[in-house]
């Protein structure tokens, strides 16, 4: 793009003219677009959705998915975009449905054609052709009727239509593939006919960041406000592009980064907690060499009791049946006829409790379902924590209710909210206070032995702190309490009261300060809003209704708070009560069909168990005496009934004195392994050892348990030098990362002040209007500014972790400017935050920061565009280019001929849509208008289209014949701009 208007040498591109075939509310509509022109119709007619179409030639996409990003269609009315369907039906709403531009460039003038393609859903295709619209006039239109208004093509389809491209020039194109239609939209091989025949916008470089700016100046072309945030997005975009090397791009994901730095601290602190018990190790491992001797006196004991029980069970196999076929002779078949008839009873109650679980199951599922929904949204607050949210919620709702509905009320409203922010006040200043004093908090000036058990009474009792050093008799003191608690497995024992153990923690003074920041603002949005509404009655049935609603809500999420708890419990006792039920009628069925089959056998048992009965009694009751002994063993020490023997003792062995060494032999065992599992579960409470299976915290672990946990924790010690070598290494990556992004922070704000510097280069000599000098400041964010002296700061390089200040700074970055939720990826047009102007009218002496008139706004806005613009085209490149000002009604109309001026010099063609009320002097002074409302025809494509305009436009020539105006070049455009 050049300041020359046809000078020799320059390579003119340009859009010469628009038409629209049943698309966007038109039957059929074509517009010249190589000159200033005003398009005048009624409201709503669709008169700037005509141009809005060009964003469809000139970019490179097939589809219409994703359409805000791709083009921006924005619905004025609602101040919202237009969804993906109502896009493309807006402009292909039929089969009949086309788009033409009529452009020209070095290598002549061709039509780019846009078509529905049923090939996809929202998807259009293209054709290229080189010839001009008035040779394919006819394929669309046609012209000859009564009236002059003409009529439609019968039986128009694209099919057709290709065929005749193809046949007026072999050089038609039909693409549909993105990449290959920014080849040829973009191409700036001027050189070659055959590449740049139909190039539109010949970028200096294709690569996709060169396109991705071209698309936000494009859109900016089409919206040119003079407020809208475009403007640095479109600067943010061109920096970008402006990098030598695409790698250098500012995409920074600060997420990972944080993420990384925490796992390495996780890594370390777990590295070294397992190193502070090493001596427990040791100490494990002698108790673990000494229970390994003694694990024989086990397999020992299995044997002494197998010997018993196969004794036992022989004796007492032959006994019960001798006293069954007894009992069953007497009884015979009515003790069966009434066993089958209770079993039929119990089954049909079973079958009853099944069905009762079921309805409780699914009631409590839905309960918990709809608590686990609700708990999500609160992160990791405790159940407790979020009903005293929601409480709290609530009360504040129904005050601000009560406000909203009552003068009084809103009074009383106000003061107590006046009274609330100066307690939270207070309660910052006191928590600033604690905060100076937190070196003195008990839990670090006492032993972890003497801090345990208050921690575990109250965590508040530990964090409070004196404001200084205790004395020797307080510290006594407080010891000689701590030790009234007796330490125990779970925690601590305070006489006939017990207390679970406390983990420590430090007080999170900037979470409490964010927390009483967060309500002061809440506090203050309210004061507002009541404040308001007292000047604006209307809002307040709205408002009333949003916070009735608010308070239905937030009781219901409390009705689903309290159902929670209990739903689990519910479920699991459901499900259990409903399997239990299942299981005992299955073994109710099975014992009805074995009470029939003994219906069958009982006689014949009956005479074979009297003969058996006497003879084995004597026998049994000798050996019952050890069966107890041993059963005595076996509940003192229940996991003796997991060992399994090699071989049974024999009866002949089994003897009092051999059960009595058996005993002392596992009482020593015993001892032993207690001692042992104390230190095993010490490191599974320590998180050094995880027992994932809860193996451990069994009354009575199986001795693999415990050999496997050993032989792990054995390989964790012997290979942790090997684990602090491999941290320190991941540690010096992580530094290396750490330095790289602080030299692409710094780099990047470097380079923002580099372009902001050229840009005002640039705009030297410049003048606009009565103004004499104009620059630009681009404007960071300033935390970002901040985060970059903060990176400053720091030295990166060494294999020890940047300390917790430098991340903590980082995360209150993150929070504040990010907020919360969505994508923690740093980006320039995330720094970039806006543009503002500084200018100096003549003999004033200093710039001036206050903002001008929209129609001066919009020459700089346009200034800043063309430059922009010029950045991304190829060099020497010419444009006859339209573009949309929606603001032309708040244009000063005295300023009207240094705008259009302007916009013709730097190869712009003014275009805006009015209705009739349009003044006068405004249509005068633009040249020509194009009244598109007024005619219609009779056979359009669908009945719903009808408008119709196409001839030309009307306008003021100066006494030229309208053909000639009409038809004239833009030759006159292409002198020098004078700045």
């Amino acid at each position: 793009m050049s300041d020359s208007q046809g000078s020799p040498g320059n390579f003119n591109f340009g859009i010469r003219r628009l038409v629209l075939v049943d698309s966007a509310g038109f039957c059929y509509v074509e517009i010249p677009v190589d000159n200033h022109g005003l398009i005048l119709g009624p409201g709503n007619l669709g008169k700037s959705s005509l141009l809005n179409s060009l964003r469809l030639f000139l970019l490179p996409e097939n589809n219409f998915k994703n359409s805000r990003k791709k083009f921006a269609f924005r619905n004025a009315s609602a101040g919202s975009f237009y969804t993906n369907e109502e896009s493309y039906q807006h402009y292909f709403p039929s089969q009949f449905s086309f788009l033409i531009m009529e452009a020209e460039n070095p290598a002549g003038v061709h039509c780019q054609i846009l078509y529905r393609d049923s090939a996809s859903q929202l998807s259009y295709g293209r054709a290229f052709v080189p010839v001009s619209y008035d040779q394919l006039r006819p394929l669309f239109w046609d012209g000859n009727d009564e009236d002059g208004i003409g009529q439609a093509v019968p039986e128009l389809s694209f099919s057709r239509l290709s065929e005749k491209l193809k046949k007026l020039s072999k050089e038609t194109r039909l693409v549909n593939d993105p990449a290959k239609l920014k080849q040829m939209l973009y191409s700036s091989e001027l050189m070659n006919a055959d590449a740049v025949r139909y190039s539109v916008l010949p970028l200096g470089e294709s690569d996709e960041r060169r396109v991705q700016s071209l698309r936000t100046l494009i859109l900016l072309l089409f919206e040119m406000k003079a407020d809208d945030q475009a403007m640095s997005n479109a600067v943010a975009s061109i920096i970008e592009a402006d990098k030598k090397f695409a790698d250098d791009a500012f995409d920074f994901n600060i997420d990972d980064f944080l993420n990384r730095h925490d796992q390495l601290k996780q890594q370390q602190a777990q590295l070294t907690r397992i190193e502070k018990e090493r001596s427990r190790f040791d100490k494990l491992q002698k108790d673990y060499q000494a229970y390994q001797t003694l694990l024989r006196s086990q397999h020992d004991f299995a044997a002494f009791r197998d010997g018993v029980s196969h004794a036992l069970q022989d004796i007492g196999a032959r006994r019960k049946a001798a006293v069954e076929a007894f009992n069953e002779q007497n009884e015979t078949l009515r003790h069966v006829l009434q066993a089958l008839k209770k079993l039929e009873q119990d089954a049909s109650g079973l079958k009853g409790e099944i069905r009762s679980a079921d309805r409780r199951i699914k009631q409590a599922e839905q309960n918990q379902k709809d608590g686990e929904l609700l708990l999500s949204q609160y992160g990791d607050n405790t159940l407790q924590e979020i009903e005293d949210i929601q409480k709290e919620e609530l009360e504040s709702k129904r005050g601000h209710l009560a406000a909203l509905k009552s003068a009084a009320q809103a009074e009383i409203r106000l003061e107590q909210i006046q009274k609330k922010k100066l307690e939270l006040e207070r309660k910052l200043e006191s928590l600033k206070e604690r905060e100076s004093k937190q070196h003195w908090q008990l839990q670090n000036q006492l032993d972890e032995a003497t801090a345990a058990p208050l921690r575990a009474v109250d965590p508040r009792l530990v964090m409070a702190s004196p404001g200084q050093d205790l004395d020797a008799d307080s510290k006594a003191a407080i010891e000689a309490f701590a030790r009234l608690f007796v330490p125990t497995d779970k925690g601590f024992d305070w006489f006939d009261a017990e207390y679970q153990a406390q983990p420590a923690r430090q007080t999170d003074f900037a979470e409490q300060r964010r927390h009483i920041e967060g309500e002061l603002h809440g506090l203050e949005k309210e004061r507002a809003e009541l404040a308001d509404t007292a000047n604006q009655e209307h809002d307040r049935p709205r408002l009333i209704e949003r916070t009735e609603k608010e308070i239905r809500a937030i009781e219901k999420d409390l009705e689903t708070l309290q159902r929670y708890p209990g739903a689990g419990t519910t479920l699991r006792d459901a499900t259990e009560e409903k399997q239990a039920a299942e299981e005992q009628l299955a073994k109710l069925e099975e014992q009805a069909r074995l009470e029939q089959e003994k219906q069958d056998a009982v006689q014949q048992k009956a005479a074979k168990a009297r003969a058996e009965k006497e003879r084995i009694e004597e026998r049994e009751r000798e050996l019952a005496g050890l069966s107890r002994s041993v059963g005595t063993v076996e509940h003192r020490f229940p996991h003796l009934k997991a060992v399994e023997a090699e071989q049974p003792l024999d009866i002949e062995q089994v003897s009092v004195a051999a059960f009595d060494d058996l005993q002392t032999q596992l009482d020593d065992l015993e001892e032993r392994r207690r001692s042992i599992l104390d230190h095993l579960r010490q490191f599974v409470y320590l998180g050094i050892h995880e027992d994932t299976e809860g193996e451990l915290q069994k009354d009575s672990p199986a001795s693999s348990a415990i050999r496997e946990t050993f032989k792990g924790l054995s390989d964790l010690f012997a290979g942790m030098a090997e684990r602090w070598n491999v941290l320190e290494q991941q540690v010096g990556i992580h530094n290396e990362t750490v330095a790289s992004y602080r030299q692409a922070l710094k780099s990047n704000h470097e380079h923002i002040a580099r372009f902001e510097a050229q840009l005002n280069r640039e705009l030297e000599g410049v003048r606009i209007n009565d103004l004499v000098e104009i620059r630009v400041d681009i404007h960071t964010d300033p935390k970002f500014r901040n985060l970059v002296e903060e990176a400053n700061n720091i030295d990166p390089y060494g294999n020890q972790l940047q300390s917790d200040a430098f991340y903590d700074r980082l995360r209150v970055f993150v929070a504040d400017f990010f907020g919360e939720g969505g994508s923690k990826r740093l980006t320039m047009d995330k720094v970039i935050t806006g543009i503002s102007y500084r200018t100096r009218k003549e003999n004033a002496t200093s710039l001036d920061k206050k903002g001008q008139s929209t129609s001066t706004t919009a020459l700089i806005n346009l200034e800043l565009v063309y430059r922009l613009l010029k950045r991304v085209l190829y060099p020497g490149v010419q444009l006859s280019f339209p573009m949309v000002l929606d603001e032309l009604a708040s244009v000063d109309i005295s300023q009207m001929p240094s705008l259009l001026e302007r916009l013709r010099k730097q190869g712009f063609n003014l275009f805006s849509a009015a209705t009739h009320s349009a003044s006068a002097e405004v249509i005068y002074l633009i040249g020509r208008h194009l009244e598109v409302g007024q005619m219609r025809t009779a056979r359009p494509y669908s009945p719903q289209r009808t408008l119709v305009f196409w001839g030309g436009a009307e306008g003021f020539t100066n006494g030229e014949a309208m053909s000639h105006w009409a038809d004239q070049t833009q030759a006159s455009l292409m002198e020098p701009v004078d700045e």
